[in-house]
């Protein structure tokens, strides 16, 4: 049986070492593989694509687009191809990011990424924080409601079509925290840092979705 490939792509954005650990030990003794992307790719030799991203929004476009990545995950993208973008990874799938200047992001789930502008809180929002599901999913599961996952971040998806969002959470007022179109996942928390139920996330996207 011919293994399904997973890509992790490294934009160069933060240390990919826990993401790639994370989705090692799910894949050991199945009949899958894990490739790293650092440059153009074909898109028909992946099964899936996980991004994770840490930094800046232009930064992590702008690393995409340097390293060659970015037009070979746009092409993948606009099949509705199966993705995973985690934190910066989930925020540039949309229609712009406003962090540091304005950027034009790949446009697959409406809206706009801006700061939290509550001046009453502590930016970056940093720590456990829980998450409310919206709907269910195939890796989103009804006994990951009201339970905490691991955040660091300071902008948030803004103008969103309810229809994309599977989860919110609360800091100064409710946003997206767990965004789908198709077969496209983004995630505004680090599930790979988030013990049970954030791993149990990556494992339901490569296994089950």
């Amino acid at each position: 049986m011919k293994k399904k490939v997973i890509g992790l792509i490294d934009g160069q954005s933060g240390n990919i070492g826990s993401i790639t650990k994370a989705i090692k030990d799910i894949i050991s003794g199945r009949d899958y593989q894990l490739r790293i992307i650092n440059g153009k790719f074909n898109p028909l030799n992946f099964n899936k694509i996980v991004l994770p991203g840490q930094g800046a929004y232009a930064t992590l476009i702008s690393n995409l687009k340097k390293f060659k990545i970015y037009d070979s995950l746009e092409q993948y993208l606009k099949n509705d191809s199966s993705y995973l973008g985690i934190c910066v990874g989930m925020q540039i799938l949309s229609d712009r990011g406003y962090e540091d200047k304005i950027t034009k992001g790949l446009g697959i789930i409406k809206g706009d990424v801006k700061k939290f502008n509550n001046k009453k809180l502590i930016i970056p929002h940093m720590g456990w924080n829980s998450v409310q599901i919206k709907k269910e999913d195939l890796i989103v599961r009804k006994n990951f409601d009201r339970n905490d996952f691991y955040f660091v971040h300071s902008y948030t998806f803004q103008n969103t079509n309810k229809s994309d969002i599977l989860a919110t959470t609360y800091y100064g007022k409710n946003f997206p925290s767990i965004v789908k179109n198709g077969n496209i996942y983004g995630v505004q928390f680090h599930p790979e840092k988030s013990h049970k139920h954030g791993l149990n996330l990556i494992k339901n996207y490569i296994l089950k979705s």
